[in-house]
């Protein structure tokens, strides 16, 4: 999920979804039963905390060259994969990966 620039990665549960705000180092997660709608869930959360949300994030900035996008967007469309989605899903496994890391360093 993605709104106003912070990415949500959700975990679905028995009766209740987890989402975890991703980019943002206030560590913001909350639970959403599952009888309301996730999106709009979500949207509220981030609007409803976007000052402390905006203090705490950082912005991801890089640059790909032409060639290696177009490589991609020709896999994703074969795919039918969304580019929104993948990034979104790619920083996902990226956070999560250093977060592992970071659990394995003594």
């Amino acid at each position: 999920m993605k709104h106003l620039g912070f990415v949500g990665k959700s975990t679905e549960y028995l009766g209740y979804t987890h989402v975890e705000i991703i980019n943002s180092s206030l560590g913001l997660s909350f639970n959403i039963p599952s009888t309301h709608d996730l999106e709009e869930s979500f949207k509220k959360m981030v609007e409803n905390n976007y000052d402390l949300l905006m203090e705490t994030s950082v912005e991801i900035v890089f640059d790909l060259n032409i060639e290696t996008i177009e490589k991609i967007e020709v896999i994703l469309k074969e795919k039918e994969i969304e580019f929104d989605e993948f990034v979104q899903n790619s920083l996902i496994e990226f956070i999560n990966q250093n977060e592992l890391a970071k659990l394995d360093s003594p």
